[in-house]
């Protein structure tokens, strides 16, 4: 459970600041990815006129989303897996270059098809959200900074969702039709100026936007291969050439770096003494179990040749076996704790992202005023174009990262994680109820309104909903990472993305048909009173939850292993025979040495 209270600045001590800087320059471009879609889509979809009825374009917009969504689902738990066969990085990697690519393709697609096979690529290829939360978890082990360590993925998101929709809303990078093609068309002209981006433009009206975006992913690539560690229990004393470069680029500006595990294989030829016991085994079997390591650290700080070849020569075979034939295994790892925390992970995702892909669809509808009587009767949407949305969601994100960086490090340590979670769940379902009665707050609707009124309403039911989620997403992250087991953690991460991946996918065409129903209709409120109603299911099942201690190892345990466990406790002599292994050399040294 809980500790007592920290400070921020006993928060932060040690934090390690240098990998996870790494790791949010490659966690931003993935929202920046995400959220550049937002602004256009709409208007994308209803360029490719895919769509029979301009009022069906909801539910081609929740194809589109549902597509990435599934193939993600498909393939998130094989690339958790792979991430502990060949390690985290390499997998971090792929992630980047798959949604490089897979965005220029969106971005140059002529029609519906293309577009929804450049989403599906993006789902096959990348699986890193669910290898950041274990990267995380490997690199802030002290549980006094996990707290800020998880904040950093919806912190990254809300960055990436104040420059992503700006990318996606800009009127130099995306130019959809001024007419709608449900109407009368008409054609544009051109001034004759700039006719190089005017053509290019009018050809590939969303491509600029996905080239910006795909380009910073490249850049993170970049980063990720001379910088990251690798985290790895097992392939981090793996030779990492792409870390070497980067401490070879670093070491010419005059930043030195740190000592690599890797570097450990290299014995101090020339001297007497080798380097501590702990290192000498690494670089003969890598795997030495860490509380073996531990006991043979407390027996003696340096030893001699002689001594560290017997050592090895003892326990390096067993290790170098262990290495050969690490094969993770996957049983028992989803216990009670588990399954309720996937469980909290599904609901939130599902109402979340489901708000995310449909509230620019709201707002970008044509308005239809004669269709319109408050309060029930609701068809059509605000009529709002791609600057003003990209604007919203822009100044939303802003909102968000002041609230993780000042909001949710005082709220963990006053309620705490599981707490904390409760209360930001508690807010969902009164955003949800709110939205649909934005729409009678147009100056358009009522003259007698103040044109203010309506950004005022919409930003702050916005600003209310990035509160809960700036929030309750890395609260359940923490309980998610908590629950479960250090060695199913990217398992379990995978499991977790892949049902998350579904919430994704079942969202956006369950709801896509619904608010197509309910336009027609005429009953646009019924939509986000069902959404409402999902987040109050949300809010009840967190009392299901609780909030557990990852040092705590009983917890996920099976009582086999617990046996052997306490069997291990009561029989502690691996220091005792190491001891005497060491007395018995030291004996035969002195012995030859009075002979001679």
């Amino acid at each position: 459970m809980s500790g007592e209270k920290l400070t921020f600045k006993q928060q932060f001590h040690d934090f390690p600041v240098r990998q996870m800087l790494i790791i949010c320059i490659i966690r931003f471009s993935e929202p920046l990815a995400f959220t550049s879609l937002f602004p256009y889509l709409y208007f994308m979809i209803r360029d490719f006129k895919i769509a029979e009825r301009e009022e069906d374009i909801s539910k081609y917009s929740g194809y589109l989303a549902s597509c990435f969504a599934f193939c993600q689902f498909l393939f998130a738990v094989r690339w958790g897996k792979l991430s502990d066969k060949i390690g985290r990085k390499f997998i971090l990697l792929i992630g980047l270059f798959g949604t490089a690519s897979s965005l220029l393709l969106f971005g140059f697609s002529q029609n519906y098809w293309q577009a929804l096979a450049a989403r599906s690529i993006a789902g096959i290829l990348n699986g890193n959200v669910a290898v950041l939360r274990t990267v995380i978890g490997e690199i802030a082990t002290e549980r006094r900074h996990q707290a800020i360590a998880f904040s950093t993925l919806p912190l990254l998101f809300n960055f990436g969702s104040i420059i992503g929709p700006a990318i996606g809303g800009s009127k130099y990078l995306t130019h959809p039709k001024k007419e709608s093609p449900y109407d009368t068309q008409t054609q544009e002209v051109s001034d004759g100026l700039y006719s190089f981006y005017e053509k290019f433009i009018r050809k590939y009206p969303y491509a600029l936007s996905n080239i910006v975006v795909a380009a910073f992913l490249l850049f993170s690539l970049v980063c990720g291969f001379l910088f990251l560690e690798e985290t790895h229990d097992v392939y981090k004393y793996r030779t990492d050439y792409g870390v070497e470069l980067g401490d070879w680029l670093l070491s010419k500006i005059g930043i030195a770096p740190p000592e690599r595990p890797w570097h450990r294989r290299q014995l101090h030829e020339g001297h007497n003494y080798y380097p501590l016991i702990d290192d000498v085994a690494s670089i003969q079997s890598e795997a030495l179990d860490s509380s073996d390591d531990a006991e043979i650290q407390s027996i003696r700080p340096y030893i001699s040749r002689r001594m560290s070849q017997a050592i090895v020569k003892t326990y390096s075979m067993e290790g170098q076996r262990e290495i050969e034939e690490y094969k993770p295994t996957y049983t028992n790892a989803f216990t009670p704790a588990v399954i309720t925390v996937i469980t909290g992970n599904f609901i939130i995702s599902l109402h979340n992202v489901t708000y995310n892909e449909f509230l620019p669809v709201f707002l970008a509808a044509r308005f239809q005023k004669e269709k319109l009587q408050f309060p029930f009767k609701i068809e059509g949407g605000f009529g709002l174009d791609t600057n003003y949305i990209g604007t919203l969601f822009s100044s939303t994100g802003m909102m968000g990262m002041l609230i993780i960086m000042v909001i949710f490090p005082w709220l963990d340590r006053k309620l705490g994680t599981i707490n904390g979670y409760r209360l930001s769940v508690s807010i969902f379902p009164i955003v949800y109820f709110m939205v649909p009665f934005a729409i009678f707050t147009l100056t358009k609707y009522n003259p007698n309104i103040p044109e203010w009124v309506t950004p005022v309403f919409l930003y702050t039911l916005t600003s209310l909903k990035t509160l809960a989620s700036a929030t309750g997403m890395p609260q359940v992250m923490l309980l998610n990472h908590r629950a479960a087991a250090k060695e199913h953690r990217a398992y379990v991460n995978s499991a977790t993305m892949s049902i998350i991946a579904l919430a994704r996918f079942t969202g956006p065409i369950v709801f896509g048909y619904l608010m197509s129903l309910s336009d027609k209709l005429a009953i646009g409120e019924l939509t986000w009173w069902v959404m409402s109603l999902m987040a109050g299911v949300g809010m009840i099942q967190s009392y299901w939850m609780e909030d557990y201690d990852d040092e705590d190892e009983k917890l996920h345990q099976t009582e086999e292993e617990q046996g052997e466990q306490e069997e291990q406790d009561t029989n502690p002599d691996l220091s005792q025979q190491l001891q005497r292994d060491f007395t018995a050399i030291e004996v035969e040294d002195e012995t030859q040495t009075s002979i001679r």
